[in-house]
């Protein structure tokens, strides 16, 4: 949770309603703050605070001042006892329902169809499901049973992409992304496709143009990626790329063919890319190295001159002559 509260956030997050504040009017005071806490961040997090911590010092302050009360929570065991029977209060009173087989579907749904395919970075998938039991009134389930729960989606979600960018291949393709696993005699060619380019030289701008020439050898259309966020085809470029040939050809053809075209789309650019590099290193390689010819050839002409010292003091002296008159 945020440390840090402005004023118009505290407002709009963490404002109670004249029916929360009633609510807690009818207990202790010395539990009425711990149980506007309970309230408060249940309905912003979807889920109860465990510890003091949990709540930023603002939030406590702020809460206080709405039902009268000292911001000290301090003593308030928010898993103790009183704790346990606010929550229970809390959820009778916000009307929170259990996370049954009806919810997980709606739940599985909703991440399946709105947000995987969003490709959301971890904390931003905690926000989504956090609001989204805060929004739907539903008691979120443990960590562990939620953790394989949004794992298992993760992966069937993975699977599925995989599956319409498979579908997607003609034979001929699936072909052509086969034979870069095959051994030619110097080694897979997809091991080639993976190099990185060596130093600037003749023989690393010809092996970059060979790489140029397979890739777009296997006539795979952008269109094929087409419709797949751009980071989800960065993280399935990424695990081709850590993976040699040899580990490729251990997939399956359901895994294995969509991991190459995930891979081997967006190479052919990085090629040109790198090829482009290459060229403006060697022309400013080949530019030094003329400018160094051209210096060193005029140091040995000069050097060649001879009573090259008294033509130049004469020339210095008829310039001064020309100066004076």
């Amino acid at each position: 949770m945020k440390r840090l509260w402005s004023v118009d956030e505290l407002g709009e997050r963490w404002t109670l309603s004249p029916d929360d504040v009633a609510f807690i009017a009818g207990n202790a005071d010395a539990g009425k703050l711990g149980l506007a806490c309970q309230l408060a961040f249940w309905r912003s997090q979807g889920r109860f605070p465990d510890e003091e911590a949990d709540l930023a010092p603002a939030v406590i302050a702020h809460l206080a001042g709405q039902i009268g009360v000292e911001a000290d929570v301090e003593s308030y065991a928010f898993t103790g006892r009183s704790g346990r029977r606010h929550r229970q209060l809390v959820l009778e009173h916000l009307a929170v329902g259990t996370f049954d087989h009806a919810t997980e579907a709606a739940f599985r749904s909703w991440l399946l169809s709105d947000i995987l395919p969003r490709e959301p970075t971890p904390s931003a998938l905690e926000d989504e499901i956090t609001g989204w039991f805060a929004a739907r009134r539903v008691v979120r389930p443990g960590s562990y049973r939620l953790d394989r729960l949004v794992r298992s989606l993760r992966a069937g979600h993975d699977d599925a992409m995989l599956a319409a960018v498979g579908d997607r291949l003609d034979d001929g393709s699936r072909s052509r992304l086969n034979a870069l696993l095959a051994d030619d005699g110097e080694g897979a060619a997809y091991t080639r496709l993976s190099a990185d380019p060596g130093k600037p030289g003749l023989d690393s701008l010809l092996a970059e143009i060979a790489k140029l020439e397979l890739v777009r050898g296997l006539e795979l259309s952008a269109e094929l990626l087409g419709g797949v966020h751009s980071d989800l085809v960065k993280r399935f470029r990424r695990r081709a790329a850590v993976e040699s040939a040899w580990e490729l050809r251990r997939h399956p053809d359901r895994i294995r063919l969509p991991l190459l075209a995930f891979y081997c789309v967006p190479r052919e650019a990085e090629i040109v890319d790198g090829l482009v590099d290459l060229l403006i290193q060697i022309t400013h390689r080949i530019t030094v190295k003329a400018e160094r010819r051209v210096v060193t050839e005029l140091l040995e002409e000069a050097k060649a001159v001879r009573g090259k010292t008294g033509i130049l003091f004469k020339g210095r002296a008829a310039e001064r002559n020309r100066k004076v008159s």
